[in-house]
């Protein structure tokens, strides 16, 4: 019999890009909903383009970060970062995201 180790669970592909869109979206709501959604209507935000790059095997647990760095009242642009345990990048987004109408 050969022995037997564990080998951490690999995240899919798609699991990958779930977590940084919904970062990115996130940041890009926050945007153009002013950071209080409480007082005024909130408005949906959509994603028109998505890059993504893989860095290596995201393996154990991993933590999504995203940040808008452009865009006005209606197109956002946003990056954002998937960091592995040790704190690895593991893979990085660019997005741009719209706002819908109220």
């Amino acid at each position: 019999m050969s022995p037997s180790h564990e080998t951490p669970a690999t995240l899919p592909r798609s699991a990958v890009m779930a977590m940084l869109d919904e970062a990115m979206l996130q940041a890009a709501s926050a945007r153009v909903n002013g950071g209080n959604a409480e007082h005024r209507p909130v408005r949906a935000v959509v994603a028109v383009d998505l890059h993504l790059s893989f860095m290596r095997p995201a393996t154990g647990q991993a933590v999504a970060t995203a940040q808008v760095v452009g865009g006005g009242k209606t197109m956002v642009f946003c990056e954002a970062q998937l960091r592995n345990a040790p704190g690895d990048v593991v893979a990085q987004a660019m997005g741009t995201y719209r706002a819908q109408n109220a």
